[in-house]
């Protein structure tokens, strides 16, 4: 079954190929089942472990997606900190002083800077995320985004 055309490289794409690996089924299923606020940042955070020169491995992004689910029990942090985290690499790679990532040292520092700065998020009630920060003073974009869009 042909689900359509790769977004990026325009080739076709069936669903038969994305779940012939296990480990590309159970990622996908890992996916399919976070809530969409967890899921596209998780995705955008293991793209930062791609080799320049090939695609990141099925077993490598499953065993790292779900190393990072383990990282924080309050995945509403995590969220945050994966957002942050990818938000950081991407500017390096704009300057090209960006390298793969090679383990979750990078997103432990910024988890550990998010929660230290008293940030905390409400746990998913199944209709959305309230961020709110603790004390008052400047947000971080992405927190002011995610608080945008829980106004929506």
């Amino acid at each position: 079954m042909q689900l359509t055309r790769c977004p990026v490289c325009h080739s076709r794409i069936g669903l038969e190929q994305l779940v012939q690996d296990e480990a590309g089924r159970e990622l996908l299923a890992l996916l399919a089942r976070a809530p969409d606020w967890l899921a596209a940042p998780l995705v955008s955070y293991l793209g930062l472990f791609r080799p320049a020169t090939r695609d990141l491995a099925n077993d490598r992004a499953l065993r790292l997606a779900r190393e990072a689910l383990e990282l924080h029990a309050d995945h509403g942090l995590l969220t945050q900190a994966l957002a942050e985290t990818v938000q950081a690499m991407r500017a390096k790679q704009d300057k090209g002083q960006f390298k793969p990532l090679a383990n979750h040292a990078y997103l432990n520092s910024v988890l550990e800077s998010v929660a230290s700065a008293g940030a905390h998020c409400a746990p998913y009630n199944g209709a959305s995320m309230a961020v709110v920060p603790a004390a008052k003073g400047p947000q971080s974009k992405t927190a002011a985004s995610m608080m945008a869009l829980r106004e929506e």
